[in-house]
């Protein structure tokens, strides 16, 4: 990284999964609050899970319909050339950038972010030492876990640091059974409040 540019962030994201507001606005909320705390920011799927499109009989390029998807929804907000989409359900085609630029991205990021835990981490996320698991769906890791589950153990195991949205997580009360060892932070949702504000014309935003 250069010497006074902004610290990377990336985040593992999986939009194209799931391409509903909900999914996408959950996205956008920690981009933009990130950029805004002076962060560069960029967004990434590399989950290698099947793009919506795959299921729909008239889409015969649904990596290519994916990839104008997340481009559509990052030019609304500027980030237009911090986005990457990697194939790996398929052919492994990187659109975005190149994959080149992906691999260089990963390995100059102060942090990446695995927003769901929807990714499984690849070498390059976890070489550096910098990728976090952000839980957005609490207790079902945490059950695995505590049973001793070996995919649950390999998949967290990369990340250097776990939060979640679980924000009763440690408190007496709290009857989801934690495992030993692992140290699970209450992070709540990011919320960037002008976003739930609508245009001067009193209509909600739009996707």
């Amino acid at each position: 990284m250069m010497i006074g540019s902004k610290p990377k962030i990336v985040l593992l994201g999986m939009m194209t999964k799931m391409p509903v507001a909900g999914a996408v606005w959950g996205t956008m909320h920690y981009l933009i609050g990130l950029q805004r705390l002076g962060y560069e920011v960029y967004y990434v799927e590399a989950h290698g899970i099947r793009p919506y499109w795959t299921f729909m009989e008239d889409c015969p390029d649904a990596s290519a319909k994916a990839a104008q998807f997340i481009q559509s929804v990052m030019k609304r907000f500027d980030l237009q050339d911090r986005w990457a989409f990697h194939a790996l359900h398929s052919d492994g085609q990187c659109f975005g950038m190149t994959e080149l630029q992906l691999k260089e991205l990963y390995r100059s990021a102060s942090l990446i972010i695995n927003y769901h835990g929807g990714t499984i981490p690849l070498p390059e996320h976890s070489a550096t030492g910098r990728l976090i698991y952000l839980e957005t769906d609490p207790v079902e890791l945490e059950i695995e876990l505590f049973e001793g589950k070996q995919p649950a153990i390999d998949f967290l195991e990369p990340h250097a640091a776990i939060f979640t949205w679980g924000l009763n997580f440690n408190n007496p009360d709290c009857k989801v059974p934690l495992p030993p060892g692992k140290v699970f932070h209450p992070s709540c949702p990011a919320v960037v409040t002008d976003l739930w504000q609508g245009p001067s014309n009193g209509q909600p935003q739009r996707l």
